[in-house]
């Protein structure tokens, strides 16, 4: 397997940097079921990547998931309603949306990790060009930690309170690779110190809730690279830092992957971290990508009018302003019929009631041909 070396044009990471790129937006100086799934349904999806002579490392297809909502509910939850997303070789991808839009459950599907009680209904979850949404348990374990792998939001929960932090890491190694014992404690005690942890040797000895969070998180992303895979996805990294740390450990996030020449799915909230982590972005919304594309592009002209209203609350409570997007976010029980931010939107209007928006491809003069947007307006 090959991998490209695509990470030197990457935007800097300085303290409050994101794009310089004028100010494109004018108020903001911008710049976070029923029916369980039949076979062959995994592939019959409507796939806005077909064309593509190349698959892309990571291509997710038409993803619907839903929560049985008990013998009395005729309508259950469904709060991934058709995700359209690809993450390329040795790219840095963004998935932005506010809480609730889906992006966690999203990397689960992709992880194979769902939560008890949700179910998959449609889609496709392609991984190095090989089908593995549906894959058994058995072949999930051997793909995630050797060539995809997660950080999850919160580290002291997914490392283990009763076993030594380094003695998890080498445990990860030891499964996945025909090493020795000593070997993959060396090895854990190396991953430590490029993490930055002070005394390694000694650290690897310690046990989780003697870390500072600054250092656990630091830990999980050792653990997480220490099969050098070729995916990372970054579920909020920075939750619960202060300042100063989410700078030092989003930095420390990219550096580590692009010196291992692989590819980053960053999730997160804050619209403000992209600009300086990534080269790709796709918003999410009701459980829906509602515009992806070169970071550039979409933060400096956003096609879809929740990506505007998204950037426009970032940019005025980062200058000391509150402005909140008017309505509240649909409950999604059942699929959608319309477009999911039809009844907040302020250019929606009746074609908009006819029914969800494909995520397609802008076209025109909006940018590049990697533009993709789903609404009738753009």
């Amino acid at each position: 397997m090959s991998t490209m070396p695509a990470h030197e044009t990457r935007p800097s990471s300085e303290e409050g940097d994101l794009l310089d790129m004028g100010d494109p937006l004018a108020e903001g100086d911008l710049l976070d079921m029923d029916t369980p799934l039949a076979e062959g349904d995994l592939l019959d999806v409507d796939d806005p990547y077909e064309d593509e002579d190349f698959p892309p490392l990571l291509r997710v297809s038409d993803l619907a998931v839903g929560f049985s909502g008990g013998k009395r509910s005729t309508h259950p939850l469904t709060p991934l309603q058709g995700v359209n997303l690809s993450v390329e070789e040795g790219s840095a991808v963004a998935l932005v949306g506010e809480s609730g839009s889906g992006k966690s459950l999203t990397a689960s599907a992709v992880m194979g990790m769902l939560p008890a009680g949700a179910e998959v209904l449609r889609g496709s979850v392609s991984f190095e060009g090989e089908e593995i949404l549906g894959a058994s348990e058995k072949h999930m374990r051997e793909l995630r930690g050797s060539r995809l792998a997660i950080m999850f939001q919160n580290p002291r929960a997914s490392l283990n309170p009763v076993l030594t932090v380094g003695g998890q890491i080498a445990e990860v190694i030891r499964v996945h690779e025909d090493v020795k014992r000593k070997e993959s404690r060396e090895r854990a005690v190396d991953l430590l110190e490029q993490m930055g942890i002070p005394n390694p040797g000694r650290r690897a000895k310690d046990y989780v809730h003697q870390y500072s969070g600054g250092m656990a998180q630091r830990a999980a992303l050792a653990m997480a690279l220490s099969c050098r895979p070729r995916l990372l996805i970054a579920d909020e990294p920075t939750t619960g830092l202060d300042a100063t740390l989410q700078q030092q450990v989003l930095e420390l996030v990219v550096e580590q992957v692009s010196e291992r020449q692989a590819s980053l799915l960053l999730i997160t909230h804050d619209i403000g971290i992209v600009g300086r982590t990534c080269e790709q972005m796709a918003v999410m919304y009701a459980g829906r990508v509602m515009e992806s594309g070169p970071v550039e592009e979409v933060l400096g002209d956003p096609a879809n009018p929740y990506t505007a209203e998204l950037i426009k609350s970032y940019a005025t409570v980062r200058h000391g302003r509150m402005n909140s997007i008017p309505g509240v976010v649909p409950t999604l029980r059942g699929p959608l019929v319309e477009c999911a931010f039809a009844d907040r939107c302020p250019k929606a209007d009746e074609e908009c009631r006819e029914g969800v928006p494909a995520l397609r491809e802008l076209g025109g003069q909006r940018g590049s041909d990697e533009r993709k947007v789903a609404c009738v307006k753009a």
